[in-house]
């Protein structure tokens, strides 16, 4: 981006823009980090809940085969009521997928490429800044 640094006119000013944009910088660095880290926890949690989410299928799926070939009775009831727990199960690790799948892995990294692009703006912004404040005190 084109600054109108034609507008500074102290060096001082500059040093108040610098400060200001060299905090900045460390804010964004901090929380690139943090969300870096949310990052790599997104991914393992995306492929952790998909692995869990094909094992409960595959376990409700042989309950119902089981269901259909017994009896009624206490054994057909206790078989039924392992179905509800595992689609329970499932119900919850879908809604884990939802907050933690690869759909919230993608908008995570997307939020980490933002501020990554934020930083280099910001550095631009110092370097810009700097080079007046040189020109400035010359």
């Amino acid at each position: 981006m084109i600054y109108s640094l034609q507008n500074l006119t102290q060096t001082v000013d500059c040093d108040v823009l610098l400060s200001r944009a060299q905090k900045r910088k460390a804010d964004l660095n901090h929380k690139r980090y943090s969300e870096e880290g949310l990052t790599v926890k997104y991914g393992e949690t995306s492929a952790e809940v998909e692995a869990s989410l094909q094992v409960i299928l595959a376990e409700i799926a042989a309950e119902k085969t089981i269901i259909v070939t017994l009896p009624d009775g206490p054994t057909k009831e206790e078989h039924i009521y392992k179905k509800k727990q595992l689609e329970y199960k499932q119900l919850v690790l879908e809604h884990r997928k939802e907050s933690y799948g690869a759909v919230a892995l993608l908008e995570q990294e997307m939020d980490l490429g933002i501020l990554d692009q934020e930083i280099v703006e910001v550095s631009a912004f110092i370097d810009a800044v700097t080079t007046r404040k040189q020109e400035l005190a010359a």
